[in-house]
């Protein structure tokens, strides 16, 4: 065998093994966003993930998880007080509990599925956000007959959760509700919000339906300037 046949043998192997890599990724499901854990086989393959700081993930397998998956933004979810070194490759920071992790991705799966039928990207979203400043999420629960006052009542007292003293400049929302909101009910929660944070704040809101009958659910993550 000759040297250059060795070498082609050689580049051929390489070539078959990079295909193997990238055919098991295109089998993996695709999703909009998709919680990662460490030691964990990476099923899914998404735009936007997140991870949980206090799982213990370290810069070296953060990198590998982004080179693994593709990753357009990867989220850091805080679930604790303590202090936490943010690892560079992390593009934002959202603190929440530790029981809330779910919502927060849940919250922006209703919000990109229902932002980007319009054109709208993940990256405008985020856009508004410094990398120095995290995010908070905030929720909050009323029942009764649906109505457009019931809906005004719950954004209010969703935002009476944030401090006064601060600047809101983005805010994902996401309205859960048991029917589909209608464009009345809905008019005069913009007027709400935006009396009460900075007029040039970026909102993005997602709807979600459930079977549940008579409550709004509201969930927001927000950053202050």
């Amino acid at each position: 065998m000759t040297a250059n046949s060795t070498s082609n043998c050689s580049e051929s192997l390489t070539n078959n093994i990079v295909q193997e890599a990238d055919n098991k990724l295109q089998k993996k499901r695709k999703s909009f966003v998709a919680l990662y854990r460490p030691h964990k086989e990476i099923s899914v393959l998404s735009e936007v993930g997140f991870i949980v700081i206090e799982d213990g993930w370290d810069e070296q397998s953060l990198l590998a998880l982004k080179q693994q998956t593709g990753l357009g933004t990867l989220f850091g979810l805080q679930t604790s007080d303590k202090h936490i070194e943010k690892f560079e490759i992390i593009d934002r920071m959202i603190i929440c509990k530790a029981d809330e992790v779910e919502q927060v991705i849940s919250v922006f799966e209703s919000v990109l599925l229902h932002q980007g039928m319009m054109g709208i990207v993940y990256r405008d979203i985020i856009l508004p956000w410094g990398a120095d400043k995290a995010a908070r999420y905030i929720q909050t629960k009323v029942t009764g007959m649906p109505s457009a006052k019931l809906l005004e009542y719950a954004v209010n007292n969703l935002l009476k959760q944030t401090p006064k003293s601060l600047n809101i400049k983005s805010m994902v929302l996401n309205i859960e509700s048991g029917h589909k909101i209608s464009e009345d009910e809905f008019s005069g929660v913009p007027d709400v919000i935006y009396s009460q944070i900075s007029d040039d704040a970026e909102v993005f809101y997602g709807p979600r339906v459930t079977d549940k009958p008579n409550y709004y659910r509201l969930e927001a993550i927000y950053v202050a300037g």
